[in-house]
C-alpha cells in the first residue's frame, strides 16, 4: 500500500494568476493552512504533498475584454499526491483533505482519486459489502436490469403506502424503496411502516411466487441511524435507503461494514453543491461532446455569446466531477446502489455526465465491488427500451411518478415496467 494518495484537480486560473501559484495555494489550504515561508521555517514542506503531474488546458487571451464581457481563461489539470499520515486513518478527514476549505474557494474541481492508494487490506475504504455480483446471485436475478420505484408521497398513512407496496409488488417490481422523505413522521412511523410494508409484499409474493424486496429509508439523525439500519433487518426489509450527505458519508462506510448484511441505496439529496454542474466543462474538465439539453436553458457553447456575456465567471467548473462523485465516491464509501438524476428529467445532469456516473460506478479498474448506477428523476416507461440499450443490464432504472400516474393503475403499470426489462 502506498504511502501517499493521489488527487486530481482541475484548476482554473484568472486573469493575473499562474499556474504554479494556484497549485501552491491548494497545497497549503488543504494541509498545513500556513504560509510558505512559514512552512520552510518549520520545515514541514512534507506535510503539503507533492506533484507528480501538471497540464495545461487552453491558452489565456488578453485581461481586458470587451466591454460587458468576461476575460477568457485556462485551465490546468494537476496531480497532488498526499502523504496518507495527513489522513489519521478516519474517512472523514481524508474528505477534508479532498475538499475542505478550498470548497469555499473559486474554481477547483476534483476529478480523479487513486483509490488503490486508499484501499486493499489495511486501507481506509472498502467499498459496497455485496456489490452487483453479490446481489444478482442472493436475489437470483443473473441478467436482467432491475426495477425501482418509491412510495410516496410523505403524508400518507403506513396503511397507505403498504397498500401502494402491495400493488408494486404484485407488479413485480424488483425494489420497492420508501421516498427518500419518508422518515419517522407521526402519518407513517418507522417502525410501523416497516413492518406493513414487508408484510403487504410478502402477501403479494405468495400471490405471484416471485418476492419483491422493500428498502426503508434510515435516514436519521446521525446517532439513530446504527439503530435504525438493525431494526429494519430484524423487521424484514431486504435492503435501506440512505442519504449519505445528510447523515455523514463516512456513516455509510460503517453499516457497510457491519454483520446487518442489507445492500445500502445511496440518495444524493443534500449533495448538488458539491458537483459540477457546468454544462460545458462537466466531465473531467473536458468539453463534452453530447452538450444539451439543460433543463430551463438552452446549452451554452464554448466561445459563445451566452457564455462570453454570462453574468457569472465562465467555465470555473467547481466540485467534484459528477461521474466521480455519484459513481466513484459513493461506491468507496460502500454504496451497493447509487441513485443519480437522468438526463432529460426533472434535473440537468447532461449524458456525458450519465454516462461518467455509470462507468465510475462499474469500473473492474476500481478495487471496489462495483455497484448498481440507479438513474431516476422523472423516468418515462416509453423511453426505458432506449436507456436499457445505452446503459446496460447492470444498472437498476429507478421509476416513480410515472408509474403513479399511468391511467391503467400501479399494478398494471409496474407489470408493463418489468415487461419492457424483459421479465
Amino acid at each position: 500500500m502506498s504511502d501517499s494518495f493521489h488527487v486530481t484537480y482541475l484548476l482554473t486560473l484568472f486573469p493575473g494568476e499562474e499556474p504554479e501559484e494556484r497549485i501552491r495555494a491548494l497545497q497549503l489550504e488543504q494541509s498545513v493552512e500556513l504560509p510558505d515561508g512559514v512552512v520552510q521555517t518549520l520545515g514541514m514542506q512534507h506535510v503539503t504533498g507533492s506533484v507528480t503531474g501538471m497540464e495545461p488546458i487552453g491558452e489565456m487571451v488578453a485581461d481586458t475584454p470587451p466591454e460587458g464581457s468576461h476575460p477568457r481563461t485556462r485551465k490546468v489539470k494537476v496531480t497532488i499526491a498526499w502523504p496518507r499520515e495527513n489522513l489519521g486513518n478516519e474517512i472523514t478527514q481524508f474528505l477534508n483533505v479532498l475538499f475542505g476549505n478550498i470548497s469555499m474557494k473559486r474554481g477547483i474541481a476534483i476529478t480523479d482519486i487513486r483509490w488503490e492508494d486508499v484501499s486493499g487490506p489495511g486501507g481506509l475504504l472498502k467499498g459496497p459489502a455485496l456489490g452487483i455480483d453479490r446481489i444478482r446471485k442472493n436475489w437470483d436475478i443473473p441478467v436482467r436490469a432491475l426495477a425501482c420505484t418509491a412510495l410516496k408521497p410523505m403524508g400518507c398513512t403506513s396503511i397507505q403506502l403498504a397498500d401502494l407496496a402491495h400493488k408494486f409488488a404484485l407488479g413485480g417490481v424488483d425494489i420497492i424503496k420508501d421516498d427518500h422523505g419518508l422518515a419517522d413522521q407521526a402519518s407513517a412511523p418507522f417502525a410501523e411502516r416497516v413492518r406493513l410494508c414487508v408484510e403487504a409484499i410478502d402477501r403479494a409474493a405468495q400471490k405471484t411466487g416471485r418476492r419483491s424486496r422493500y428498502f426503508p429509508n434510515i435516514t436519521a439523525d446521525p446517532h439513530r441511524v446504527a439503530g435504525r439500519y438493525e431494526q429494519a433487518a430484524e423487521l424484514g426489509a431486504d435492503g435501506v435507503l440512505l442519504i449519505p450527505m445528510l447523515v455523514g458519508p463516512a456513516l455509510m462506510h460503517h453499516l457497510a461494514r457491519l454483520d446487518t448484511g442489507l445492500p445500502i441505496m445511496a440518495h444524493p439529496a443534500f449533495s448538488g453543491s458539491f458537483v459540477i454542474h457546468d454544462p460545458v466543462y462537466s466531465v473531467a474538465g473536458q468539453v463534452s461532446s453530447r452538450p444539451g439539453p439543460v433543463q430551463n436553458a438552452p446549452p451554452v457553447e464554448p466561445n459563445s455569446p451566452v457564455e462570453a456575456n454570462s453574468a457569472a465567471e465562465p467555465n470555473a467548473a467547481h466540485g467534484f466531477e459528477a461521474g466521480l462523485f455519484y459513481g466513484g465516491l459513493m461506491r468507496a464509501l460502500g454504496a451497493d446502489f447509487t441513485i443519480y438524476p437522468n438526463t432529460g428529467g426533472r434535473f440537468s445532469f447532461i449524458r456525458d455526465v450519465c454516462d461518467a456516473i455509470n462507468s465510475h460506478a462499474r469500473r473492474p479498474d476500481h478495487p471496489f465491488a462495483p455497484c448498481f448506477p440507479t438513474p431516476g428523476g422523472g423516468m418515462q416507461r416509453d423511453r426505458m427500451a432506449y436507456w436499457l440499450q445505452n446503459y446496460g443490464t447492470d444498472t437498476t432504472f429507478l421509476m416513480g411518478g410515472s408509474l403513479f400516474e399511468d391511467p391503467a393503475g400501479i399494478e398494471a403499470a409496474s407489470r408493463a415496467f418489468m415487461e419492457t426489462l424483459g421479465t
